[in-house]
Parts: structure tokens; C-alpha cells; sequence
């Protein structure tokens, strides 16, 4: 009996770091929905950063992906003039005029547009928290 529990557990604890290797909910609807983008984008940036530790680019991508739809669903107007410098302070290298030009040419701040930026997605909404918060706190 305390055998079985204790091969139960481990295969519990096996499926579960498998599962936890995978894509999250956010990084899956963006590559099934907007994979030129995902490519282009958020993959690049964290196989680029990250290069053959597998893992930690699927943690990136992840961690990437959730960023930008929390970014997204937080965002409000008043602030985006926030939202923008974040954006532009958190570019790539070497992405700074191309992240400059692509904000003139959204109308909408969604998914479909901001996935042709190239920035540290979470870096952009832990700016524009902290911004936020400060702006409002006096």
C-alpha cells in the first residue's frame, strides 16, 4: 500500500513537470492564432535570449505572453503615453526606431497589433505598473 502511494505520487509529480513544460493557455492562443508574429516576435526573443536551455525558452515564451495580455487588459487610455515610453524603454536592442514606427501605425491597443513589437513584454508591464501607480499617487 505505502508503495503504490509512493509510485502514485511520483507519476503525479512526473505529469505535472511535464505539463509545466509546455506552452501556457496565453503563449498557445498566440502561436495557433498569430503564429508569423509568435515566430517573429516572442519565440525570437526568447530562443535569442536563452539560445538551447529548451526549458527556459518555453518559460520565457510564457512568461512573455502572459506580460502582454495582462498589459492589455490593464491598459487604459489616460495612460499611454505610459504605455508607450514602456514600450520604447524595453525594446530590444537594435528595435527602438522599428518599435517607434510601429506605434504610429496602431489604432487599437490589442494583441494582433502590439505582436509586431519587439520588446521584454513583462519588463514593458512591470514598467507600466509602477508608472501607473506613481501617477496616480499624487
Amino acid at each position: 500500500m505505502k508503495k503504490t502511494a509512493v509510485l502514485l505520487t511520483f507519476f503525479l509529480l512526473a505529469s505535472f513537470v511535464a505539463m509545466s513544460q509546455g506552452l501556457n493557455s496565453s503563449a498557445s492562443y498566440i502561436r495557433t492564432n498569430h503564429e508569423k508574429e509568435y515566430n517573429s516576435t516572442i519565440r525570437k526573443y526568447a530562443v535569442d535570449k536563452w539560445e538551447n536551455d529548451f526549458s527556459m525558452v518555453v518559460y520565457e515564451i510564457n512568461r512573455q505572453s502572459e506580460s502582454l495580455f495582462e498589459l492589455i487588459s490593464k491598459f487604459e487610455s489616460e495612460h499611454t503615453g505610459i504605455a508607450y515610453s514602456a514600450i520604447i524603454k524595453w525594446s530590444i536592442r537594435g528595435y527602438e526606431t522599428h518599435n517607434r514606427n510601429k506605434w504610429d501605425e496602431i489604432e487599437i491597443f490589442g494583441l494582433k497589433q502590439l505582436l509586431g513589437f519587439h520588446c521584454d513584454w513583462a519588463m514593458v508591464l512591470y514598467e507600466y505598473d509602477r508608472q501607473v501607480e506613481a501617477k496616480i499617487s499624487f
